[in-house]
This record gives C-alpha cells, sequence and structure tokens, in this order.
C-alpha cells in the first residue's frame, strides 16, 4: 500500500524482483491511452533495458483498450515504444481489446508472478514533464505517487 504524496516509488523496485530473468512479459491495462500513460509504458520498458543482459531478448506485450478520441495518436506513440525497446532487445507488441470489458490491471511474466495493480501502471501525480532541470521529470524517485495498491501472486 502506498500513500498519496509518497516519493521514493520506482518501477525497479515494484516490478524488476518479479520479472528479473523473464523472456516474455504481458501487461494488461485498459487505460493506456493518453500520451501521460503511453509514457509509463515506456519507462517500464526502460526498466527492462537498462536492466537485463544485453544479450537477453524480451517480449512485452500490452493489452490496453482503444482512445476512441485520438486513435491515431495511440497507435503512433504505440509504434514509438515498439521502435525504441527493439534498440534494446525488447520487442514490444500491443493489441487493443475490442471486448472493452478488462478492467483489472496487472502484470504476469514467464518467471511465474502475478502483478496485481490497482491503478496500473498510471502511478504517478502530475509532473512538469517539459522541465529538463527537474529531477522529477527523470527520475521516478523524485516523483510524488497516487495512493495506490500492488499485490504479487505465485502462480501455481
Amino acid at each position: 500500500v502506498f500513500s498519496e504524496n509518497q516519493k521514493g516509488v520506482t518501477f525497479g523496485d515494484l516490478f524488476w524482483p518479479w520479472i528479473e530473468g523473464a523472456t516474455k512479459i504481458v501487461v494488461t491495462d485498459p487505460y493506456i491511452r493518453m500520451f501521460h500513460q503511453i509514457r509509463n509504458v515506456m519507462e517500464f520498458i526502460e526498466m527492462i533495458a537498462v536492466r537485463k543482459a544485453p544479450e537477453d531478448e524480451v517480449t512485452v506485450h500490452l493489452i490496453t483498450g482503444a482512445d476512441d478520441t485520438y486513435p491515431e495518436k495511440q497507435q503512433s506513440n504505440l509504434i514509438a515504444v515498439e521502435t525504441a525497446g527493439a534498440a534494446a532487445g525488447i520487442k514490444f507488441t500491443w493489441e487493443i481489446d475490442g471486448t472493452n470489458t478488462i478492467h483489472a490491471r496487472h502484470i504476469i511474466s514467464d518467471t511465474g508472478w502475478k502483478i496485481s495493480l490497482d491503478r496500473g501502471l498510471d502511478i504517478f501525480q502530475k509532473f512538469e514533464m517539459n522541465d529538463a532541470f527537474s529531477l522529477a521529470n527523470r527520475l521516478q524517485a523524485y516523483r510524488q505517487v497516487k495512493a495506490f495498491e500492488v499485490t504479487y501472486l505465485r502462480k501455481a
């Protein structure tokens, strides 16, 4: 359980101990639509890129909902994540859930763990993304978070 305005939280601390060594990761979050939400996915990819061995190949598959207002922008941003990930040996793919029924947010990897996220990857409060001199812009630990919960489940 993480408190409103808490600092010091990073994707690396939240996820890496449970996905380290994974070759396949599936992120399910129906709300990866707006720029800041897709940036969170990019930061998840970055977290893997800086921690995995250079020779390791990892597949990250996103299942999300459609942005009904700006679908072309959602698509182009996800393509940008795909391109960036490929440079680091991370194959990023995605699918848009056409049923519009998914709600639960979680990460499942072939390490045997399911990470249940009540807010998905969207845990950080708004910060100035255009300020090149703000530590919060580049380092998650300096950002404030929204209140959220994470549950780690060992799959049988």
